[in-house]
């Protein structure tokens, strides 16, 4: 004969909508209820003045007539709810991978009281699809001398600087001083701007070639609506265009001592290292290309149960995250939306996709890194706390070894990162013993 519980609360009903997902209905029964509620009266008590008592000596009768009765109410299910929330986790054998979500269902003094309890627990990869047959092969790379010019002409403009030129017709790439006045309004004033000749707009860098300071021309332009002036942009006129001042712009000499000036030993040295660098930073590009194609097509081929809460929670961080990109920009949500022609819904449906795709990303990972038997041993974590590595801030680098949980995450990090090369090695075929 099974023996009764001796809990004061009873599990009126288990539910698994999904493998990640528990819910619980639970009911506290009815004395049990009243005592807390008692409970939670004395416990105000001690916060309240009642004249003629001293804190905590009122009678309830008096404490009743001071305390709203759904202060008492909200009170007294919090302090049931942290009382037996945990054990019923812990008789249910449940581990919760966020924190459960409670939905009240009856909270009356002197009653049952009854909620249910959504408990999301830990994500589930319940089929690795294959992925030893994937394949994105990456050809090798080159870089053309074109390509390092134009890097060390980005350089010498990042040095050039700007030289008075009063004697010569204005050029392109010159900055130049420019005074407008419409003169369809006898009322206008003359605005000055700085502009580099060329990077204007097309009628108005046609006017300014070959103008010499102190010239002036008239003519009809239409501003485009990004002028910088919204008295001008978007706007048709016959203006007066003066060249008040022309400045040219003078780079340095490409030579060995401009070289040494970039931290290089001279100027083929300089194009060697840049062409290096180029070449690898498109390697790289296919390469995460390549990663992405072969988590694509993995994800498509796995079963991932990822609960609601950690969907939710990862979906905050995408808004933010997104919100960053877009303030780094210069550019306001509601912007975006205006240039994108995306609504609000739609748009945070698409960072929930994202998110989504980035947790079973993780836990994909996580499941080839167990497969392939890939580990972080205590050795390798003892050498990071004594080396100079960049993923590690000097602070945690300090308390890695005694740490423990600091120790598990960062293991956690590695083995994700050394699966995901794993997985690039297979899609490459260069995986080492293949």
């Amino acid at each position: 004969m099974q023996a009764q519980s001796t809990q004061p609360f009873q599990i009126l009903s288990r539910e698994e909508p999904s493998p990640v997902t528990v819910q619980l209905t639970v009911e506290v029964d009815a004395p049990t209820t009243q005592r807390m509620f008692e409970r939670t009266l004395r416990m105000m008590s001690r916060h309240l003045d009642v004249p003629g008592f001293r804190r905590g000596q009122a009678p309830t009768t008096m404490l009743r007539r001071i305390v709203p009765e759904e202060n008492l109410r909200r009170a007294a299910g919090e302090l049931m709810m942290d009382e037996f929330i945990p054990k019923v986790l812990q008789q249910e054998q449940l581990e919760p991978y966020r924190p459960p979500q409670v939905e009240i269902e009856r909270l009356q003094e002197g009653e049952p009281f009854r909620f249910k309890l959504t408990v999301p627990l830990r994500p589930v990869v319940e089929k690795l699809g294959e992925y030893r047959d994937l394949r994105f092969p990456i050809p090798p790379q080159e870089t053309t001398d074109e390509e390092v010019e134009q890097v060390i002409e980005s350089l010498r403009k990042q040095r050039m600087r700007l030289e008075s030129a009063p004697e010569r017709p204005a050029q392109p790439d010159d900055q130049l001083v420019v005074g407008i006045q419409s003169l369809e309004d006898e009322n206008a004033t003359r605005n000055r701007y700085l502009m580099t000749l060329g990077q204007t707009f097309g009628a108005l860098d046609n006017l300014l070639a070959g103008m010499r300071e102190g010239e002036t021309k008239e003519a009809t332009l239409t501003f485009p609506e990004n002028f910088d002036d919204p008295d001008l942009a978007g706007k048709t006129l016959t203006v007066s265009v003066t060249v008040e001042r022309v400045y040219a712009p003078v780079y340095p000499e490409l030579n060995d001592e401009f070289a040494q000036q970039q931290g290089y030993p001279d100027l083929n040295a300089m194009r060697e290292r840049i062409r290096e660098r180029i070449t690898q930073s498109k390697l790289e590009y296919l390469q995460d290309q390549a990663r992405n194609q072969a988590l694509a097509v993995l994800r498509e081929r796995s079963v991932v149960h990822l609960p609601e809460a950690l969907i939710e929670e990862q979906l905050r961080e995408e808004i933010e995250e997104f919100a960053r990109e877009l303030s780094q920009r210069g550019v306001t949500l509601e912007q975006f939306m205006q240039q994108s022609g995306l609504t609000r819904e739609q748009l945070i449906e698409q960072l929930r996709q994202r998110g989504i795709a980035r947790l079973q990303n993780t836990f994909l990972l996580t499941a080839i890194a167990d497969q392939e038997g890939i580990e972080v041993t205590e050795a390798e974590l003892d050498a990071l706390a004594d080396a100079d590595i960049e993923f590690i801030a000097p602070a945690d680098r300090a308390r890695l070894k005694d740490d423990r949980e600091l120790r598990e995450r960062i293991a956690h990090d590695i083995r994700l990162d050394r699966a995901l090369q794993k997985l690039l090695d297979i899609v490459q075929n260069t995986e080492q013993g293949d």
